[in-house]
């Protein structure tokens, strides 16, 4: 009988602990990590704390490098998927490298969600959702007094929390999208707005973008509703959409994201999507639903391994904690505090 060998494509939260869940429970199989990032796995919703200085980075990660290999898993980063092959069963690498596979687990994460409106403004906006990401922030407001975060989602009022910890000057966009992906109604938003307040925030509510440009290299002016205001950086937070551009044409149902039965399959035998690529049909809704938040990526990568291995287990979200926006059903296991 042939190895087995499992691939894991991704080295998130859910990508590591869908790894790890392979090799523990089948200790003999083959495990490959295959990552476009070239760090071990971190924990993302720690980077507003790196920020703000609270943490060293060491702090943000699950684990060195070299654990992998002394777990048995071959860890493969800054290596791109471009193709799945599901009728071969072998994924493609961006080099043209043939990856063959008896189980797959697809937890390639999300990317930043830009408004189709700001796409023309992309390049003046930071966005946070890698180390990357943390490090091009920190050496900006190094020489930064001003921020200006606009969208809102929960990301958002943990990096405000952390520039108000920088002593910086700190301007919040609010809309009825501040929350996205979750619910948000008038009271919520004035709520919002009230806490912000609270801690010294300027809060722009019922404000529309009507330009934003750089005047230079410390200063952006931005154009609210026939106002200006000039800050040292632009922040867009509308929380994520799944990375799943590198299988179209694969097969895989794709909606938001892949969309997958309760138990985390995407449709073919031995292959299943988990954490912020996948989108979870729900029996008692009968719906679809997404998932947020570090604690739900691990539980789902758990899940994703174990079903891969034979189990039964039902990616399990109460109906209570299920929003729906826009038109998506969307589960949390976190809100920040402020």
């Amino acid at each position: 009988m042939a190895e087995e060998h499992f691939v894991v494509i991704g080295n998130g939260p859910a990508g590591y602990e869908a790894a790890m869940t392979l090799k523990e429970k089948a200790p003999e199989a083959y495990v490959s990590v295959i990552s476009r990032n070239r760090e071990s796995c971190y924990r993302p919703h720690l980077l507003p704390d790196l920020i703000a200085g609270k943490i060293p980075e060491e702090a943000l990660y699950v684990c060195p490098t070299g654990a992998y290999r002394e777990k048995g898993v071959k860890l493969r980063t800054g290596q791109r998927v471009a193709e799945l092959d599901l009728t071969q069963k072998r994924v493609i690498l961006d080099h043209r490298e043939i990856v063959g596979f008896s189980g797959l687990i697809i937890a390639a994460g999300g990317k930043p969600r830009i408004p189709e409106t700001l796409l023309v403004f992309r390049d003046l906006m930071l966005t946070l959702k890698t180390l990357e990401d943390a490090k091009v922030w920190m050496e900006k407001l190094s020489r930064a007094d001003s921020v200006l975060i606009m969208g809102g989602d929960l990301t958002s009022f943990a990096v405000t929390k952390a520039l108000l910890k920088l002593n910086k000057k700190v301007a919040f966009l609010l809309d009825e999208e501040a929350f996205w992906p979750l619910r948000c109604d008038r009271t919520t938003l004035e709520e919002a707005a009230h806490r912000l307040t609270r801690r010294g925030v300027e809060v722009l509510l019922d404000r529309r973008l009507k330009s934003m440009a750089r005047v230079s290299n410390r200063a952006y002016e931005v154009q609210l509703n026939g106002d200006r205001m000039s800050v040292g950086i632009i922040g867009a937070f509308f929380g994520l959409v799944p990375d799943v551009r590198f299988l179209v044409g694969s097969g895989l149902r794709i909606d938001r994201g892949i969309l997958v039965n309760e138990y985390l399959n995407a449709g073919y035998e031995g292959v299943y999507a988990t954490g912020d690529c996948a989108q979870i049909y729900h029996p008692e809704i009968r719906d679809y639903w997404v998932s947020i938040g570090y604690d739900n990526a691990v539980n789902l990568g758990r899940t994703a391994a174990l079903n891969l291995l034979g189990g039964k287990i039902k990616a399990e979200a109460a109906g209570e904690s299920i929003f729906e926006v826009q038109g998506i059903r969307v589960n949390t296991s976190w809100w920040m505090e402020f």
